[in-house]
């Protein structure tokens, strides 16, 4: 199955392009929700992308004029994830998010952009809890991003995996790292209208390549669903 898709520039992530676990799980959704994604090339915005699904091989692709952007096949992580920060905890910690203090370039990302308005990016800011260096922040899905019976789609539960570990691994530095890979795992879907905990922390720090880990807790505690991000700083 293909199609002709335009990532909205609602949907950004870095100024410039589209923000990677909402693309991504644009194109996990057909393939049952979870899987693994490599991304390629920014995407960019507000212009015809070409989607190839092949659900018999159980991957899809985005390509620009022939260029591959990202690929995604189906599959998940087995990354485990620690005990769900309270809400309180999460709460707190959202008042230490780095992009309080500090303009962040990423202003208006659609996952952690505080530039954004309610209803409109998901205003997921997670900031230090002060526990084994996990991040936290409490999540209010919206109904402008939930199905007809207010399940949060999938691409929306990616965003919300997505930019938190960076986050986790940047601490108070004003570094710059770019997702090279997101393997997600949906176990369930949030509801709009309820109030989750999205957490991270680091789970491997290299020189230039680091791995974070993601998740979203339901308000008894239980996962729901799981990210492992591999991040990659670009040279200069």
């Amino acid at each position: 199955m293909s199609e002709t898709i335009v990532i909205d520039p609602r949907f950004r992530g870095p100024p410039h392009a589209g923000n990677g676990g909402y693309v991504a799980g644009l194109l996990a959704a057909p393939l049952g929700g979870s899987g693994e994604a490599n991304f390629r090339r920014p995407v960019p915005l507000g212009r015809e992308l070409a989607a190839v699904w092949d659900r018999a091989a159980g991957t899809a692709t985005l390509s620009d004029q022939g260029e591959l952007l990202v690929e995604v096949t189906r599959g998940t992580t087995t990354l485990s994830a620690p005990l769900a920060p309270s809400l309180a905890e999460a709460s707190e910690a959202n008042a230490r998010y780095l992009g309080r203090r500090v303009r962040l370039p990423f202003a208006h990302c659609l996952g952690c952009g505080i530039e954004r308005a309610e209803g409109d990016g998901l205003r997921i800011f997670a900031g230090p809890t002060g526990k084994d260096g996990i991040y936290a922040s409490p999540w209010a899905p919206q109904r402008a991003h939930a199905d007809a019976g207010g399940a949060v789609r999938p691409e929306f539960v990616w965003t919300a995996l997505d930019c938190s570990g960076g986050l986790a691994l940047m601490g108070e530095a004003l570094r710059f790292l770019v997702t090279a890979r997101l393997a997600v795992r949906i176990d369930a879907l949030p509801q709009a209208g309820e109030t989750y905990v999205v957490a991270a922390w680091p789970v491997e720090r290299g020189s230039r390549k680091h791995r974070s880990g993601t998740a979203i807790y339901a308000p008894d505690g239980r996962v729901l669903a799981v990210g492992e991000a591999l991040w990659v700083e670009p040279r200069g």
